[in-house]
């Protein structure tokens, strides 16, 4: 597990080092989104009751959840602090402490197409089943503290990046150093696609069905 880590460490610290800015100064959408907070945890299968079923016997296990907290402004001709914003894209990099035969790091990758994202805080969250977790790991259990190495987050408007995060050095780690890291896409999940659909009411702003 320290070797991962070390070696995780070395391709994160060559990327910031080896980090460029833009050549040219692109004209940004009228939108600023400010990452405030990421928490990545372990949240059980939630349990319903429901009459006229048949009851099935099952053991509640965790899915990781990603919980992006985010600050949107908009200018005064958009509504100001009382405007809405059509649409943003949120690119979401999972980190897993575990490595392919050919000794890259695993990430899970995906999108969220977020709509209707008023001004002021907001939430986004995305999911990874238990049983994407067992199929990399071949075990049971799985934990946030030991099999997940950290996350990257990147929002775009109207196809232009207008904010990133990650909690794994200060550059694109994902893109700097892509060949290094095997990128398990369609794995992560939206709230829509989970047993937490209903849950928590408008505390997660809506994301587009695929």
């Amino acid at each position: 597990m320290k070797l991962l880590t070390t070696a995780f460490a070395f391709l994160v610290l060559a990327t910031a080092s080896h980090a460029q800015a833009p050549a040219v100064q692109e004209t940004l959408p009228a939108i600023k989104v400010d990452i405030k907070r990421v928490t990545v945890a372990e949240q059980p299968t939630p349990q319903f009751s429901a009459g006229n079923v048949r009851e099935k016997r099952w053991r509640p296990k965790n899915w990781v959840e990603v919980d992006i907290e985010f600050d949107v402004k908009l200018p005064v001709s958009a509504g100001g602090n009382k405007g809405t914003y059509d649409s943003l894209q949120m690119a979401i990099y999972v980190a897993l402490q575990h490595t392919t035969t050919d000794g890259k790091f695993e990430v899970v990758e995906g999108t969220l197409d977020l709509v209707s994202i008023p001004a002021g805080e907001n939430h986004a969250l995305a999911y990874i089943s238990p049983a994407t977790m067992k199929s990399v790991f071949q075990k049971d259990v799985v934990t946030v503290s030991s099999d997940v190495k950290g996350w990257g987050v990147e929002v775009f408007a109207e196809g232009k990046r207008i904010a990133g995060d990650t909690n794994l050095g200060k550059g694109p780690w994902w893109e700097e150093k892509k060949d290094s890291f095997a990128f398990l896409q369609g794995m992560l999940l939206s709230k829509a696609q989970t047993p937490f659909s209903i849950l928590w009411g408008d505390y997660d702003v809506p994301v587009k069905a695929k």
